[in-house]
């Protein structure tokens, strides 16, 4: 009778954990007798929660197998049962593990070693996603966002087109998510809008790929601030604190100039006006940012994308330029049809490059010396702009791909840090 009973006992264990097993909460080998208690969970850091699907938190406890294939470790929500993190190092205490990619504020956390048969307590740890859809509003297949820009009030700005035609610039209110949206400057149907940017002073300023810089004013179409003679064009630029203007583009020198009242036009650049001033520097750039006395410059020449950095002196003089990171060496297998249209910087030095691979936005060293991808697997693929705000977010137009899951969008993207000074 005895014999009876231990039998419908195992049974029952056997059933149990084999059900369990097909909703990813055991793995328990019900052929194999059991050789160890359950691991228990103390403490989860870091305190407070995390970014889901991103990087790794440690998990600290008791019974964990120093061999990673034999832990397991589960995140479930009231949608989700199960979900495995994935375990990148373990020791007998502690076990860094990636999240997977849930986000919610009670997310229940249990553990299991390979030959217990139970699991480990629950603890509840917060799980936030590592990005929000802003807008998401855009006619698919029609209307693409093309730049994004921030004014010093906080204020999202976002130039538009459908079909390839400019619509104007946006206003959106990212306070409702999105919602509620205004025209904010009148298209001409002429110029897409590359980049945005203000002045100190909450102007806004307009990079439209040709040899002109255009001012914006609300409910007007943009009209031109300043003029240099062909074949220079302008694809960005960037401020500085002492209201310089830096652009770039497709020409044989860098741009410094000071914003006027009216419009200034250049037609000979051996009589420039004391608010402008050329330094050499030959490639097809694309982004420009202002750091600690110092440009950094993206772009291509010859032999593929790369970062320069352009040294400043106190006259805000360019006194040399070198290279800081070649992205096509770091990445390898970059081709003519692989985009890097924009640069922000972290307070920390880190640059950030939005780019259409699958990379969406690369990550790159202080010291230029590692290049990889942003929050890898967990952004849209294909990123055109960038800009960020007083806090920890970045904001970044998305472009539609045939990648599954990608859309045009504007995003923001907790970076958990600020970024540089922003002029």
């Amino acid at each position: 009778m005895m014999r009876s009973k231990l039998l419908i006992t195992l049974f029952v264990i056997v059933g149990l954990f084999t059900a369990c097993d097909e909703q990813a909460t055991s793995i328990w080998n019900p052929d194999e007798q059991a050789t160890g208690s359950a691991p228990t969970l103390s403490s989860i850091s870091p305190e407070g929660g995390y970014l889901s699907g991103v990087d790794a938190i440690t998990v600290t406890g008791t019974g964990f197998s120093t061999n990673i294939e034999d832990n397991r470790i589960y995140f479930s929500s009231s949608d989700e049962s199960g979900v495995p993190g994935v375990i990148l190092s373990a020791t007998a205490t502690q076990l860094e593990v990636r999240p997977p990619n849930i986000a919610g504020d009670t997310i229940l956390v249990k553990a299991l070693v390979s030959g217990a048969e139970t699991f480990s307590n629950v603890l509840t740890y917060k799980l936030s996603p590592p990005i929000v859809e802003v807008y998401p509003g855009f006619k698919p297949n029609s209307q693409t966002p093309v730049s994004l820009g921030l004014d010093n009030n906080g204020d999202l700005f976002v130039a538009v087109t459908e079909s390839g035609t400019p619509l104007g610039i946006n206003k959106i209110d990212i306070s409702e998510t999105g919602e509620i949206i205004s025209n904010y400057i009148l298209a001409n149907n002429r110029f897409r809008f590359d980049a945005i940017d203000f002045s100190s002073d909450n102007r806004m300023y307009l990079a439209l790929g040709i040899r002109a810089v255009f001012q914006g004013t609300e409910g007007a179409k943009e009209g031109a601030h300043f003029i240099m003679p062909s074949p220079f064009t302008f694809t960005n630029f960037d401020m500085d604190e002492n209201g310089y203007m830096w652009l770039v583009g497709n020409n044989t020198h860098i741009v410094r100039h000071i914003p006027q009242t009216d419009r200034v036009s250049i037609s000979n650049i051996n009589n420039l006006p004391d608010n402008t001033a050329i330094f050499p520097f030959e490639a097809n750039l694309k982004g420009v940012s202002y750091y600690n006395s110092a440009l950094y410059l993206l772009g291509r020449d010859d032999n593929g994308p790369k970062i320069w950095k352009a040294d400043l002196n106190a006259n805000s003089e360019v006194t040399a330029v070198s290279q800081f990171s070649d992205i096509g060496a770091a990445l390898g297998d970059v081709t003519v049809e692989d985009t890097f249209t924009d640069l922000v910087i972290a307070e920390d030095g880190m640059l950030y490059v939005a780019t259409n691979r699958s990379e969406s936005i690369l990550e790159i060293s202080a010291d230029g010396s590692t290049v990889g991808a942003l929050y890898a697997g967990v952004l849209y693929p294909s990123v055109t702009s960038l800009d960020w705000d007083d806090g920890d977010f970045l904001y970044a137009n998305t472009i539609a791909t045939t990648v599954d899951g990608s859309v045009n969008s504007v995003i923001k993207i907790n970076m958990q840090k600020k970024s540089a000074p922003d002029y």
